[in-house]
């Protein structure tokens, strides 16, 4: 369930209706309450990369192709990291010290959820997508604030970002590794 509401969150950054920046550095915090009132409550920090390439073919016609790499760090409860590049979403959970990897098949489409995105005023995005409504707001400088939602199973999840750093100078890819320990157990999903 974790690892839906990951790839849905994820999916809202690519919004074209979102302005991305090339990357970013942000804190969250991230709160999901089931339907008896349990919260689980999770932080740490997300790193963003957007990377564009125009390539030209022989007949000297342009092709824009863009990579958006994710980096979710998870300090507490438990440290976990969650990267994905848009095909693949890898989970490192160093407490069971275990590594899974998902494809990100076309079971949920994630680009008709930002396709569907609208805004409902300067700074709130709605979008509406098999049954669940997503809400994005944006700070007073168009950056990224907050996300609520309430996912499949009536968990209501909220996620807050603070100190989005937006275009960050000597943005180091290596914030996007996700470096396998050898001994971990690995799982392909």
């Amino acid at each position: 369930m974790k690892i839906l509401q990951i790839l849905i969150i994820t999916a809202i950054f690519l919004s074209a209706e979102l302005k991305l920046p090339t990357n970013f550095i942000t804190e969250f915090n991230q709160t999901i309450t089931n339907d008896k009132g349990k919260t689980i409550e999770y932080s740490g920090k997300l790193y963003f990369k957007q990377d564009i390439n125009i390539y030209l073919d022989d007949l000297n016609s342009s092709r824009e192709i863009r990579s958006r790499l994710f980096k979710w760090e998870y300090k507490r409860p438990t440290e976990k990291e969650v990267c994905s590049d848009g095909v693949e979403l890898i989970v490192i959970d160093h407490e069971l010290e275990q590594i899974t990897r998902y494809l990100i098949d076309d079971g949920l489409d994630l680009e008709r959820v930002l396709r569907v995105a609208k805004p409902i005023t300067r700074r709130d995005y709605k979008a509406t997508y098999r049954d669940i409504e997503y809400l994005i707001t944006l700070d007073g400088e168009d950056r990224l604030e907050r996300i609520f939602y309430v996912d499949s199973l009536d968990n209501r999840v909220k996620i807050l970002f603070k100190g989005m750093k937006y275009n960050v100078l000597g943005f180091r890819s290596s914030h996007l590794e996700c470096p396998a320990e050898p001994n971990y157990d690995v799982i392909e999903e």
